[in-house]
């Protein structure tokens, strides 16, 4: 990895950070996000997997359309960083 790269990684991750913390605090049983990213392909080759204690804690921010505004809370996050992806990188699933 290039300076350049382990920079900008280092950026993706604390906004992601930023972004998690601020979703913790406004979406009930929210648990964590992670990423993958080919730092060579963006934002073609970025993925965001957002993980809820349960199934039914899912379905509930379902239920409340709080999806979307984790999906643009993400977007805006990597945004700032001039990364643009679409809200279907983003996936939604119980902890493992």
């Amino acid at each position: 990895m290039t300076k350049t790269q382990k920079q900008l990684d280092k950026r993706i991750r604390q906004q992601l950070t930023l972004a998690c913390e601020q979703i913790k605090d406004t979406v009930k049983d929210f648990s964590f996000l992670t990423h993958s990213a080919d730092l060579n392909n963006l934002p073609s080759k970025f993925k965001v997997s957002c993980y809820f204690i349960d199934d039914i804690a899912l379905e509930q921010a379902k239920q409340k359309n709080q999806l979307y505004y984790i999906e643009q809370l993400i977007c805006n996050a990597l945004a700032s960083l001039n990364i643009h992806i679409k809200a279907n990188a983003i996936s939604f699933s119980k902890q493992p």
